[in-house]
């Protein structure tokens, strides 16, 4: 991000300069400092690009930029610049940040990439993060969990009206139940020897293929960053279901996903689809861990904890992605803040059965 923040820092101190600067003046200023590749009305920069735009007011409702010149530069923090009389402004504007497509967008479909956005369809404020350059590598972050394809059939429903081809979990009132009681089977999971048995060989399984694991993570996208240390802890191919591993668990089930924490980078991993964790937490006997890799590439060093998703600290973390609901499911969650405490050594995993169960109630009445 440190090439992104000395372009804003230039453009707007480029502005406070000369405060009657329009657009084209502030895009020339912008190119002749730092000379950047363009590409119709987009402008690369260095892990960024950049499109001006301006306004006479405070409102924003111009036409940004279509949506296949999005996809083309989705994979890095795209910025919009408004410039308007009175200052600059800037909204990251990659498609996790947009609510909608507006323009000619009647055709638009998955498999037809077809429409434009305005400005009014950016997000100004994303789950309670105001879209703003001191939170752009923390919205970034969170835009690099989600794949393309996740967001385009989010925004050609949003769009279109689609029905969503999921529908959401009505579990019966005994599923419910069994749900609820989730927290009392990770507690008490936590407490047996089976369960350190498996972070044990997880463990060791992390320790033989610790190269290979920060090899991986040196990789700049995140979802390719996550898959392969994903199939090198499983040694299987990447199959997208609710955990990365099923394993017997004294006869029940327990399912472990994999979620990677890089020391050097803000991380906000998707955590799980809501419905797709209530099915398997309505089945008797299920418990749902994470395996949370702390990954130091500049050491070489790989710390692993095996720990239920319930865990106080795991919910604490546990962002549910509102913006991502009313596709016909309860949308996802994501973890963001500190969740890298339960990597610390001296750290217990604990779960909380009333913040567990509160939790879950909330996820049920969505």
């Amino acid at each position: 991000m440190n090439d992104l923040d000395e372009a804003v820092a230039f453009i707007t101190a480029a502005k406070a300069a000369n405060p009657a600067a329009d657009k084209e003046r502030i895009q020339a200023a912008f190119v002749a400092r730092f000379n950047p590749q363009r590409k119709r009305s987009l402008f690369l920069g260095r892990g960024y690009s950049m499109r001006f735009s301006e306004t006479q007011g405070a409102s924003f409702s111009n036409t940004v930029l279509s949506l296949s010149a999005l996809h083309e530069v989705d994979d890095h923090p795209m910025v919009v610049c408004v410039v308007s009389p009175s200052g600059v402004r800037f909204l990251l504007a990659n498609s996790t940040f947009l609510r909608k497509i507006s323009h000619s967008s009647h055709h638009l479909r998955v498999d037809n990439v077809k429409g434009s956005f305005n400005g009014t369809d950016i997000l100004t404020d994303y789950e309670g993060v105001p879209n703003e350059p001191k939170n752009f590598e923390r919205l970034w972050a969170m835009h690099a969990a989600f794949t393309w394809p996740e967001n385009l059939e989010r925004l050609v429903e949003a769009t279109t009206a689609i029905v969503a081809r999921n529908q959401r979990f009505a579990p019966t009132a005994g599923q419910r139940a069994i749900i609820l009681a989730a927290p009392e089977r990770a507690a008490v999971a936590l407490s047996t020897a089976r369960f350190a048995e498996v972070e044990g060989e997880l463990r060791g399984i992390v320790r033989q293929r610790e190269a290979a694991i920060v090899q991986a993570a040196a990789v700049d996208n995140v979802n390719l960053r996550g898959n392969r240390i994903e199939r090198l802890v499983t040694g299987e191919v990447n199959a997208h279901e609710l955990g990365d591993l099923r394993l017997d668990f004294d006869g029940s089930e327990l399912v472990v996903d994999v979620k990677t924490k890089l020391s050097d980078r803000v991380s906000a991993p998707k955590a799980y689809n809501i419905d797709k964790m209530l099915v398997f937490l309505a089945t008797e006997g299920s418990v749902f861990a994470f395996l949370v890799l702390g990954v130091d590439v500049s050491t070489g060093k790989v710390v692993a904890r095996l720990v239920p998703v319930l865990d106080q600290v795991l919910l604490a973390a546990t962002a549910i992605q509102h913006h991502w609901a009313g596709r016909g499911s309860r949308g996802v969650t994501q973890l963001s803040g500190r969740f890298d405490k339960v990597l610390a050594s001296e750290y217990a995993p604990r779960v909380d059965v009333q913040q567990a169960k509160a939790f879950l109630a909330d996820l049920l009445a969505r």
